[in-house]
């Protein structure tokens, strides 16, 4: 025990608080035939749990597996459907599907038969991680068993459902539901209504509300969350204000998620001085404020181009204690990259890396955009280049971003051509030939260019240039080579401080002219 406490460190944060006696109540309440919820694990069983339950969630297998086996050489045999039950159960809390499958392999290696709990807490274990498809393989090894479902087991599918964001699986689970019997509950109902909600998909959202009232099951505060949820995600802050108000008059109270979602919904309409409205409510109601309320308010005012307005709620959020996370700065990016500042998205772009952020694809493709807007190819290039080297691969996305920034004339296939060149020769300055390879498979498997690209396209798929073709003579090797070792020093310096390089020297020549 000694030995397992060593490797499994106590600050780690997979260290769950684990209590055994309450995860073994909880199951026994769920329907188990074991009457767990008397059992008292003595302080040594108590212990080792903790330490098994740490090395599970911590992916060791085998660590937990030594320490089981070495409780059996000690005669010290936990033979107990309880304690293995609530392994599991503490598993499916954590969302670790492979951990609650080690613990039903040994439940089984210790001479205990699984149950209909036993299967549901791992059905809950993938749920817990949108993996349907590890859901319904449970669910067809409990039937292959003998056990029939029940309610919970069908709650249980339906969630798994939800979270893979599978909103037809949802409804098809909920009928066969009903036609084997199990009336919903309001946890079923909640559950479909938050799938669909989470979809944006406010019509189903609400029909579902109405099959639940002619149920006659009487909606709470999470239903009507959902419901106003649904709504902003739809952009629809009339609807959502409408279900605020019916929520109060039911006698529920607005909380923080109740004012985020209708902030959110103001946002996604693009009307700010709607969704600043609702946060002076907020702050009236006493409603908790989170980094959740001030994205959304930056985000409100950055979609109608209202920069600076944006960036006043971007400082009032700092001011207000909260970290500015990566949704933040990349919604101000994108703000920047609309206008074309270069400058402003270069001066964030800093204060990104400062903040010890590391930036995503999205970042990468608004600052591919801010430069193209700019007018700056070199730039642009540049930041392609940066883009590939954090192993971030350039998408459609980046491509219809370079054809709509940059300016090209009329001719979408010529842009398309110069977006296409642009991406191809950062891979090339690059190097990473293999990573080219993949972009070049990728890419025309998305357009069909090996069917039916244009001359120049399939001239730098191939890896050619034309237009330096005839300069292949004898003295092209030295030029190359010197040109090359020339681009190798360039790309030392990432794209952030050559524009900061650029920038003093544009202060020093203004100097200079001044003096």
């Amino acid at each position: 025990l000694a030995q397992a406490r060593a490797q499994a460190s106590p600050k780690s944060p997979c260290a769950p608080t684990f209590e055994i006696e309450r995860s073994a109540a909880m199951v026994a309440g769920k329907g188990s035939t074991h009457d767990s919820s008397q059992q008292q694990f003595p302080t040594w069983l108590k212990a080792i749990s903790e330490v098994i339950v740490t090395e599970l969630l911590a992916g060791r297998l085998v660590a937990a597996s030594a320490i089981l086996d070495g409780m059996a050489e000690k005669r010290k045999v936990v033979s107990g459907k309880a304690f293995f039950h609530a392994l599991i159960h503490a598993c499916a809390r954590a969302g670790n599907p492979r951990g609650a499958g080690w613990c039903l392999e040994r439940l089984i290696r210790a001479g205990v038969t699984p149950n209909r709990v036993t299967y549901n807490s791992l059905i809950d274990a993938c749920a817990k991680v949108g993996d349907l498809s590890a859901a319904a393989q449970w669910w067809q090894h409990m039937v292959a068993r003998g056990l029939q479902p029940n309610g919970i087991s069908y709650n249980t599918m339906i969630n798994a459902c939800a979270q893979a964001r599978d909103t037809q699986q949802v409804e098809l689970w909920m009928q066969r539901m009903e036609s084997n019997g199990f009336l919903p509950c309001i946890v079923t109902y909640s559950t479909v209504i938050d799938a669909f909600a989470k979809t944006g998909d406010m019509d189903k959202s609400e029909m579902w509300f109405g099959r639940m009232q002619q149920a006659g099951v009487q909606p709470d505060e999470v239903i009507y969350n959902s419901l106003i949820n649904s709504c902003a995600r739809s952009g629809k802050p009339g609807k959502a204000e409408f279900w605020a108000t019916q929520m109060r008059e039911r006698g529920f109270r607005a909380d923080t998620r109740t004012y985020n979602s209708l902030i959110n919904a103001c946002a996604q309409a693009g009307e700010p001085e709607r969704a600043e409205g609702w946060f002076r409510r907020m702050l009236e109601d006493r409603s908790a404020i989170d980094q959740i309320t001030f994205g959304s308010l930056i985000h409100a005012c950055a979609k109608i181009g209202n920069i600076e307005r944006a960036e006043y709620w971007f400082q009032q959020m700092s001011e207000h204690g909260f970290r500015p996370n990566l949704v933040c700065f990349n919604t101000l990016l994108h703000a920047y990259a609309n206008e074309g500042d270069a400058a402003a998205a270069h001066d964030r772009y800093i204060a990104l890396t400062r903040a010890r952020l590391r930036p995503s694809a999205v970042t990468f493709n608004c600052m591919v955009r801010a430069m193209a807007k700019a007018g700056d190819t070199e730039a642009v290039e540049d930041w392609l280049c940066e883009m590939i080297k954090q192993n971030f691969m350039p998408d459609k996305i980046t491509s219809l971003t370079l054809q709509r920034a940059l300016p090209m004339g009329k001719s979408q296939e010529k842009a398309s051509t110069r977006a296409f060149a642009l991406i191809k020769e950062a891979f090339v300055r690059i190097g990473n030939q293999q990573k080219m390879q993949q972009w070049l498979n990728d890419e025309m498997a998305r357009t069909g260019l090996s069917g039916g690209g244009s001359s120049h396209e399939l001239c730098l798929a191939r890896g050619d240039h034309p237009q330096k073709a005839h300069h292949q003579g004898q003295h092209a090797q030295p030029q190359n080579c010197i040109a090359q070792q020339s681009l190798q020093e360039h790309m030392k310096v990432p794209p952030h401080m050559k524009q900061q390089q650029k920038q003093q020297q544009q202060q020093q020549q203004q100097q200079q002219q001044q003096q």
